[in-house]
């Protein structure tokens, strides 16, 4: 076994707003053949996501921060071409989080095999990855969806959104969706929605109440929040008694410079008796395989397709990808091949 040559991403400083080609460089370098225990991955596709925005600046957030002058972190899905554990056969397709490089060198238990390689790689980092168990894990267990109940989801073309709509129809609920283009729209209409709109057309609050009136319904029993600022406020104000909102991101504040202000009708959700929580998937884990099964069949079934943006360049292009993906010009899922 010898290196490979291969290319990664390092961080070379923090950004402060939105981040500069400066503040990252990508590295020629050796990939080496791997130590007991480890496994040599060609890697195939990696995803961008909004919370690597806040790994790169520091920030105290959920996940730790990218240590700079190192190759930073991706969930990534390859193939292991050398393997020095024998719970890993050379040609498994593995799901890890050593992206931003052409090829990772992986600890044995850092890695997961996966079931159902016979789907496009991409599907392993959207639909059966983060984005659609996160999707599931927000509709079943944080905000439990009742067949009726009349929902809206916020980025409703993004990963999680775009897979959120798909699940809540064939849970028998009435779906409204937001977007940032008429693009966007007509997708998430076209996923399944009853209704949807641009959120740049006017106040999110008057768009809302004209979208749960082209419904029949008068307010909401369920909030899936991917925005935070004007959309959760403008959801608040029309949630109906006992409603749920389940907290999954706020896109709307994650290249802010200073504080972003929160909603001014948080006194809604006492009168209302509402329920509003955040949550982490890795507190879900234990519904991996339930998730899993359930979304495998569903894709071979097509009751739910997979919605992902794939950005060209390889390793080269992660970076214009990343900002891509920040900028709204992705639908779905955002995914970078490798090979």
């Amino acid at each position: 076994m010898r290196p490979v040559h291969s290319r990664e991403w390092r961080l070379r400083s923090r950004p402060v707003g939105r981040p500069r080609d400066s503040d990252v460089e990508l590295v020629d370098t050796s990939c080496p053949p791997p130590l007991p225990g480890f496994v040599r991955v060609a890697n195939e596709v990696m995803s961008v996501e909004p919370y690597m925005r806040g790994r790169m600046g520091g920030e105290a957030t959920y996940a730790d921060p990218y240590p700079l002058d190192e190759p930073m972190l991706a969930p990534t899905v390859g193939r292991v071409t050398e393997s020095a554990d024998e719970s890993i056969p050379v040609g498994a397709l593995v799901l890890h989080d050593l992206g931003w490089r052409e090829h990772s060198v992986v600890a044995a238990s850092e890695c997961r095999i996966l079931d159902y390689d016979d789907l496009d790689p991409a599907t392993h980092l959207g639909l059966l990855g983060i984005p659609g168990m996160t999707a599931w894990v927000g509709l079943t267990r944080i905000a439990p969806l009742e067949s009726g109940d009349v929902l809206f989801v916020s980025s409703a073309a993004g990963a999680v959104g775009s897979t959120v709509v798909q699940i809540a129809k064939r849970m028998g609920a009435t779906v409204i969706g937001s977007a940032g283009s008429p693009d966007k729209v007509d997708l998430v209409r076209d996923l399944g929605a009853d209704a949807a709109f641009d959120y740049h057309d006017g106040p999110v609050k008057d768009q809302l109440r004209k979208a749960l009136a082209d419904v029949g319904a008068t307010g909401l029993d369920v909030y899936y929040d991917n925005v935070g600022g004007e959309h959760l406020e403008a959801a608040i104000r029309v949630l109906n008694d006992h409603a749920r909102i389940a907290l999954c991101g706020m896109s709307s504040i994650y290249n802010a410079s200073a504080p972003q202000p929160g909603p001014a009708n948080l006194l809604k959700l006492i009168w209302r008796r509402a329920r509003m929580e955040g949550f982490l998937l890795e507190d879900h884990l234990d519904g991996r395989d339930d998730f899993s099964r359930r979304m495998a069949t569903w894709i071979r079934d097509g009751a739910v397709r997979s919605v992902h943006t794939d950005y060209p360049g390889g390793i080269a292009g992660a970076w214009p990808a990343f900002h891509g993906m920040l900028d709204g010009t992705s639908v779905g899922k955002a995914v970078v091949p490798l090979t």
